[in-house]
């Protein structure tokens, strides 16, 4: 979750106060914004200007209906991406150097676009622009080829920070040229496509069509440790225990060559995390508990190793030991451990913990308390009151 900080480092004066700096451009205002979780300030910035120039008024709309989704304002949202009309219209193109029309159209646009519809016809739309991104210039399709041979795409982040880490640890390459950074580009776009139709395959159980999906990306990037991993949990998904450890295994290889001794230690703490989660399978809660906790030392998924923890006692049947884990990690480390995933089944537990009292109710008034400084404007506290 990003933090909130007490001043806004944008303004001399009112914190909340959408100003930019002496030599920042608007758009940097808006980035600074944004990756402040400063949406209702986003909307101050942008509303009322008059714009001339398209690109401009293209990126500015991409801010702007990227703040109406995250203070869950859909249908303003979905009324902005209206007004644009069809993103691939010929006023919505320009010139290149080399005569080619391209589009002005920001990737987050079309990207808010698919990911706002509850079906995923959309973003299999998007997918296929991705694909004649790479296919229909043959000097790019030419350079991705290249980047596949000496598989150098599975250097493109997809995953979390440990991953992340693991992968640039390992990635190792010379300087890319410009085709080639453009290539990977578009690919990453592709492959954060692709990811979006697991994700959502994923949630609606859908597992086979996810994993059929995890397959083409392993033809894409078949050394990224962090894929091989997202293959494990919806194997898992799926009941498949021995074929989720043959792929944990496959994972803990590519690991295995990390070089100092930080890197050991932080790709042996992702190897723990996934034995807890084939002990939890097998309902080893005791093992899978102690595997947690020794790699929530290491990893900086603070949020996600303590929910990890938490499900243990739930399921060993200590609804109190899970509330007070939780609650004493969040207290030592706000920052780190607030989000709304982890928050939501705090709440939970407290309702379930006594129904017959008030002590979910308590709970949830002394959480509120506790974490109502540092909340984004994006953050919904709706299950956080007292019903």
């Amino acid at each position: 979750m990003r933090q909130t900080a007490d001043r806004d480092p944008l303004s001399s004066s009112d914190p909340a106060s959408p100003v930019a700096r002496s030599g920042q451009s608007q758009q940097e205002l808006l980035q600074q914004l944004a990756l402040r979780g400063a949406w209702r300030s986003i909307l101050e910035a942008i509303k009322g200007q008059q714009i001339a120039d398209q690109e401009q008024l293209l990126c500015q709309a991409a801010y702007y209906t990227l703040a109406l989704i995250k203070l869950r304002n859909y249908t303003a949202a979905t009324a902005e991406l209206l007004k644009l009309g069809d993103l691939d219209a010929a006023h919505l193109t320009k010139a290149a150097d080399d005569g080619r029309s391209v589009s002005m159209v920001p990737f987050s646009l079309r990207w808010l676009q698919a990911d706002t519809q509850e079906q995923p016809d959309k973003m299999y739309q998007l997918l296929d622009y991705c694909t004649q991104q790479l296919e229909g210039n043959t000097l790019l399709a030419g350079t991705l080829k290249s980047l596949r041979a000496t598989q150098r795409l599975h250097s493109i982040s997809l995953q979390d920070d440990d991953f992340a880490a693991a992968v640039s640890d390992q990635a190792d390459s010379p300087l890319l040229s410009s085709e080639e950074k453009h290539a990977q580009m578009w690919a990453r776009r592709q492959h954060m496509v692709v990811c979006n139709l697991v994700n959502r395959h994923v949630r609606s159980k859908e597992y086979k069509v996810a994993l059929r999906w995890l397959s083409w990306l392993l033809t894409e990037r078949r050394d990224d440790p962090g894929l091989w991993s997202v293959v494990g949990y919806v194997q898992l998904m799926l009941g498949d225990i021995a074929v989720a450890d043959r792929t944990f295994h496959k994972a803990a290889e590519l690991l295995s060559a990390a070089q100092t001794p930080e890197q050991k230690q932080r790709n042996q703490a992702i190897v723990r995390r996934h034995q807890g989660l084939l002990l939890f399978a097998r309902n080893d809660f005791a093992g899978a508990l102690a595997e947690f906790e020794a790699s929530a030392t290491v990893l900086s998924q603070a949020a996600a190793a303590l929910q990890s923890r938490a499900l243990v006692y739930v399921y060993s049947c200590n609804m109190g030991a899970a509330i007070q884990v939780t609650e004493d990690s969040m207290q030592s480390d706000l920052i780190n451990y607030v989000s709304e995933p982890l928050l939501a089944n705090l709440c939970t537990m407290y309702e379930l913990m006594d129904v017959s009292s008030n002590a979910g109710a308590d709970g949830k008034t002394r959480l509120l308390t506790l974490i109502g400084g540092i909340l984004p404007d994006d953050f919904d506290a709706g299950f956080m009151q007292s019903k």
